[in-house]
């Protein structure tokens, strides 16, 4: 007695099912595994940079009327610019103000972020400029007018961050350092891709 055509036509049917499943489960789904996780370390490596670190950061202190003094910065991710002396509100500094609050709007909530923004005797348009974003009361800000001591810092370990990265140094930059208060990347500031490219390594640097 002959098979039924459709039995061997579901049979094949069947084989070409499986061997597909096997192929998926052994070889497609592992493959796509090891991508995201290649590239998940890809970016945590270039958030840490190539160096363990290009220095370390001072304390920004705020002090209350008792007489007590507390760092806003101990134990915080920190994005860093040093706005310099008599800042006024340039193109650049109006774009740098703003990144910062759009920062603030991302990762504001955590508690562990902080925006580290160096200045001494910014212009009137600037504080105001400052003062009317919606962000500006609250304590995700730090703001510190120690020009010198801030400058030695960032600078030389800008300096060390371009040629340990070879990357052609920009006038206006942001660093960043970890809750250990270590500098771990510069951005420019004034590149929307570096920016986009530094929200993300925020966001695996913050404690969740």
């Amino acid at each position: 007695m002959s098979q039924d055509p459709s039995n061997k036509q579901t049979t094949k049917t069947n084989k070409v099912f499986r061997t597909a499943a096997i192929v998926l489960i052994l070889l497609v789904l592992p493959a796509i595994s090891y991508y995201y996780l290649n590239s998940g370390l890809t970016i945590r490596k270039e958030a840490l940079g190539k160096k363990e670190s290009y220095g370390k950061i001072r304390p920004i202190y705020v002090i209350y009327p008792d007489g007590h003094k507390e760092d806003q910065l101990e134990g915080k991710v920190c994005v860093i610019h040093i706005f310099g002396e008599g800042a006024d509100l340039t193109g650049e500094n109006r774009k740098i103000l703003d990144t910062a609050e759009k920062l603030f709007n991302q990762f504001g909530s955590n508690n562990s972020f902080r925006l580290a923004m160096i200045v001494k005797d910014g212009t009137a348009e600037f504080r105001s400029h400052h003062q009317k974003m919606p962000s500006s009361d609250y304590v995700t800000w730090a703001w510190n007018g120690s020009l010198g001591q801030w400058r030695t810092i960032i600078e030389n370990a800008y300096e060390n961050f371009c040629l340990s990265e070879g990357v052609k140094p920009v006038k206006e930059y942001f660093a960043v350092c970890d809750t250990s208060g270590q500098i771990r990347r510069f951005y420019n500031a004034l590149d929307n891709k570096e920016i986009d490219k530094m929200a993300q390594h925020l966001a695996i640097m913050l404690p969740q």
